[in-house]
């Protein structure tokens, strides 16, 4: 008698094996959340914006420029970062970095304070045209409001040869045929003091067509670790190959005697 084929048989139910893959599944986001959010402090710099000094209610033709820095607090935060500024240059930090950068902006919006009041002063003693003090105050005031949006005390430089420009009727930038950009603090002797993020603020100027870039000459005189500003920008010039002209000046006088000599083209 021929036996019958078998049905063929039931696939079996593993309840255990589909909670392992429903777990799976569950931690697999969680665990990547995790590292995401675990917490790793970076403090970053990134190239910002070059600034006519104009937005700022000076009637000059100079721009200073303005570097992005901050910290941030995770890996997902150092990711936002990096596809938001692509040439952001990170450093590893501790915990404690987010209250010591509040703090230092509030300790830098006391020194662009002073070297806003530099640059009025300096600017009215080199054109004569010293004002009242209060006067003098107004235009401090107005000038602290129109740059509360911008980080750091290195608009000073620039800032001082805008109002010269502005108090004189000059243009330096040959009616925009040339775009002056730089950096560097304005100190109440009108010497040019030391700041930071050269490189960044090198780049910021380079992708905005700057012809003429002023850095503080500070060779001799920097007192931090690394190389000067002086040296870090003409090391940076050469090595990126950037088109646009470092100068380094000691003094808001060197800077203008410096833009007077510019070849009318």
């Amino acid at each position: 008698m021929e036996q019958l084929p078998l049905p063929p048989a039931k696939p079996r139910n593993h309840p255990a094996r589909k909670w392992i893959v429903a777990v799976l599944l569950l931690l697999l986001p969680l665990s990547i959340g995790f590292y995401g959010y675990l917490p790793q402090y970076n403090s970053f710099t990134a190239p910002g914006e070059i600034v006519p000094v104009q937005e700022i209610g000076v009637h000059g033709s100079v721009r200073f420029v303005y570097v992005r820095e901050g910290v941030t607090r995770n890996r997902y935060e150092k990711l936002t970062v990096s596809r938001s500024y692509p040439d952001a240059h990170f450093t590893r930090v501790d915990a404690s970095a987010g209250d010591d950068f509040d703090d230092m902006l509030d300790i830098e919006q006391d020194m662009k304070n002073d070297t806003i009041r530099h640059a009025i002063d300096s600017a009215a003693a080199i054109t004569d045209q010293t004002g009242t003090e209060e006067e003098t105050a107004t235009k401090l005031n107005a000038l602290i409001d129109e740059t509360a949006q911008y980080y750091g005390n290195s608009i000073g430089l620039m800032l001082g040869i805008g109002l010269y420009e502005e108090e004189r009727r000059e243009d330096f930038s040959r009616g925009g045929q040339l775009t002056i950009a730089g950096t560097g603090t304005l100190e109440e002797d009108h010497s040019v003091g030391s700041v930071g993020a050269i490189r960044e603020k090198l780049q910021t100027a380079e992708a905005a067509g700057a012809d003429i870039f002023f850095v503080p000459k500070d060779k001799e005189t920097f007192m931090y670790f690394g190389p000067s500003n002086e040296e870090e920008a003409l090391q940076t010039a050469d090595e990126l190959r950037l088109h646009l002209h470092v100068v380094p000046v000691a003094s808001l006088e060197e800077a203008i005697a410096c833009l007077k000599q510019l070849p009318y083209t």
